[in-house]
């Protein structure tokens, strides 16, 4: 029998920045997705991406696989009972695909590939664990307009695990070698389907850690062949202490992983929103500051090879302890759009405020009230011909525009 070589895609270059958002299993319930009919799941998953989409997200990161089970009626899986009991009569991930894309939202389906339960893993190195892994692959791309596949950190067990002990005679070498194997096959099996369809994974953000629990982050971001994009969770502060020193972790983290990404390999950088507010001896940054995801999503916009970020996790953008890192998140990626309308004779500028959270309340002012002045609803009176400057300010930011009252 001859061998069928594994497609090779190039990765197309990244035309729009990914503002992600991971949605956990443990969050089914909060969201209102659990045990529910289908009007009320329906209703619910709407709420769920109409917020994400309100937060300026353009992408979801959707647990649907994450104790090999699944959110979808299957034959070989078992209905995850994070969002039921049992499998209902209606089928919960068309519905979240087809709701996230009304919402303009993309679709990654997250699945962990090893993990059966908190505390045991499929073992890595035998086929028939990759094979079931592609069967789970296949029955989500097979069945559902998902625009990508997406594996998280969990690989090997790590040393706080029961089966740690198990796998502990494996070198790196051995880990690495048994992963890559996975990845390859899964990345082959989704560009023969479609080579379109996005295939990436989200490596904790410590790579030395990575490596020892076999995520061979170093190969896949040397060529082609194993990822479409890699998203490093680079979960810290820049005020992170070691030894008695204050360390700018995130900064020299994010650092390397742009250096070790010799073929340019689409990267979107993790970020841990939930961690806004947190008290925590070694990372004091995120109690001492309540601008660090917004810096952060600065120097990943100002970085070449950085293509977005994906915030951990939903509920994060509503929890207490973390509204004012949401506030100057939203501040930092906000815009303000402005249109001249005209009706019945009387002219006035129409704001639209992104992301729609921050509310569609505005602040005009005029640069010489005393021949155009204009009310913060935009609504403008010529007083004498003239030319002022009209800026309109919201959350920071600032449009102006210079008007001749002539052209009125």
């Amino acid at each position: 029998m001859t061998p069928v070589s594994t497609p090779v895609i190039t990765p197309a270059p990244v035309t729009e920045e990914i503002r992600g958002v991971w949605i956990a299993f443990y969050e089914y319930k909060k969201a209102g997705l659990k045990n529910k009919s289908e009007a009320v799941f329906r209703k619910n998953a709407d709420k769920l991406f109409k917020r994400i989409k309100e937060n300026g997200c353009n992408a979801v990161f959707f647990h649907v696989r994450a104790f090999d089970d699944a959110i979808w009626p299957s034959e070989n899986f078992k209905f995850s009972s994070y969002m039921g009991k049992k499998t209902p009569n209606y089928d919960p991930l068309a519905i979240l695909v087809e709701s996230a894309h009304k919402y303009g939202l993309k679709f990654h389906a997250w699945m962990n590939p090893y993990r059966i339960t908190q505390k045991k893993i499929y073992d890595p190195a035998k086929r028939s664990t990759t094979s079931r892994i592609a069967l789970a692959v296949r029955e989500v791309i097979d069945n559902y307009p998902v625009d990508g596949i997406h594996f998280d950190d969990y690989f090997y067990p790590g040393s706080g695990h029961k089966q740690y002990k198990k796998y502990a005679s494996l070198s790196n070498k051995q880990k690495k070698a048994n992963v890559n194997k996975m990845v390859k096959t899964i990345y082959g099996k989704i560009k023969a389907q479609n080579p379109n369809l996005l295939f990436g994974i989200s490596p904790a953000g410590n790579v030395e850690y990575c490596e020892s629990l076999g995520a061979d982050v170093k190969t896949w971001m040397k060529g082609p062949g194993y990822l479409d994009y890699i998203a490093p969770q680079i979960y810290w502060s820049n005020s992170y202490r070691v030894g008695g020193k204050t360390v700018r972790m995130f900064d020299n983290r994010f650092v390397k992983w742009k250096r070790l990404n010799k073929a340019g390999i689409p990267m979107y950088i993790g970020l841990a929103l939930y961690r806004g507010g947190m008290r925590d001896a070694s990372d004091r940054g995120w109690r001492k500051s309540k601008t660090i995801i917004a810096n952060q999503i600065n120097k990943i916009r100002k970085s070449e090879k950085t293509y977005g970020y994906i915030l951990f996790s939903y509920e994060s953008l509503y929890k207490k302890t973390c509204r004012y890192e949401v506030k100057n998140m939203l501040a930092q990626i906000a815009k303000i759009k402005v249109r001249k309308v005209k009706t019945d004779g009387v002219t006035r500028f129409k704001t639209t405020v992104w992301p729609a959270r921050l509310g569609q309340t505005v602040m005009w002012n005029s640069s010489n009230p005393a021949v155009v002045s204009i009310t913060n609803k935009g609504r403008i009176r010529v007083k004498q011909n003239g030319i002022v400057k009209l800026t309109v300010k919201k959350a920071g930011r600032k449009v102006s525009l210079k008007i001749n009252t002539e052209d009125l």
